[in-house]
């Protein structure tokens, strides 16, 4: 509902990236008491959105989601939703005000935007690491043994800067072709919202390239506060004018 956006968008901020053990411990409590009641109306008045479809929908088994695992679901889907794609367009607008040359480039074509939103998501993707995995029996990687048992975390940033992988890595360059970068994840756990989020991000960096033709960074680059955190990256604001 949009009276409760700005409160589930604090929450959100405090899962992903907190400002203090307390405020995220608060957002971890009140996020999932939050979704209970909203779906809690859903089940006696449903209507035609996901969270409805989810509550009421029973596989040919007679399965459904449980009230657990329909709270984790929702604030997967949220979460994941809206926190990667506002990194994606503020991480992408970031680095096109970096370089203003192929800033200007895309505003005079528009037909390297697919390409331009693939190398923002190479070279600054909205998520830094994966979340954590757990090795169940000893692994060998790269001449080193992960031991049974160990946390691993993999830094999908790190991958997507290989120079061994992509030529002068470090480089943004929206004519590069940047196809093989792991943003969304790889195999098994290939992000479902991929062609989503490009769609998005597309749309939303044309859009504002449009209808803000002078659009320009508002503060010092090297000035701009990071979110904290291991798991998602992205600026804490992006001060713009035009």
């Amino acid at each position: 509902p949009a009276l409760d956006r700005d409160a589930f968008r604090a929450w959100s901020n405090e899962m992903v990236a907190r400002t203090s053990p307390e405020a995220e411990a608060r957002a971890y409590q009140e996020m999932p008491a939050y979704l209970a009641e909203l779906a809690a109306a859903k089940r006696s008045r449903p209507g035609q959105d996901l969270l409805s479809a989810m509550i009421h929908t029973v596989d040919e088994g007679g399965d459904r989601l449980s009230p657990d695992e329909l709270i984790g679901m929702c604030v997967l889907l949220l979460i994941a939703g809206h926190e990667t794609t506002v990194n994606l367009i503020g991480n992408g607008m970031r680095a096109l005000f970096a370089h203003p040359g192929q800033l200007a480039d895309l505003r005079a074509d528009f037909g390297l935007l697919e390409g331009a939103v693939e190398e923002m998501l190479r070279y600054d993707g909205p998520v830094e690491n994966c979340t954590d995995r757990l090795a169940l029996e000893d692994v060998e990687m790269g001449g080193v043994t992960i031991p049974a048992g160990s946390t691993v975390l993999i830094a999908m940033a790190g991958a997507d800067r290989d120079p061994e992988r992509f030529q002068q890595a470090d480089r943004f360059d929206i004519r590069r072709d940047s196809r093989g970068h792991i943003a969304f994840g790889h195999g098994l756990h290939y992000c479902l919202g991929a062609p989503l989020a490009r769609l998005e991000g597309r749309i939303a960096i044309r859009t504002l390239l449009e209808r803000c033709p002078d659009l320009r960074l508002d503060a010092e680059e090297t000035e701009l506060p990071w979110m904290r955190g291991l798991l998602i990256r992205g600026a804490r604001e992006l001060p713009v004018r035009w």
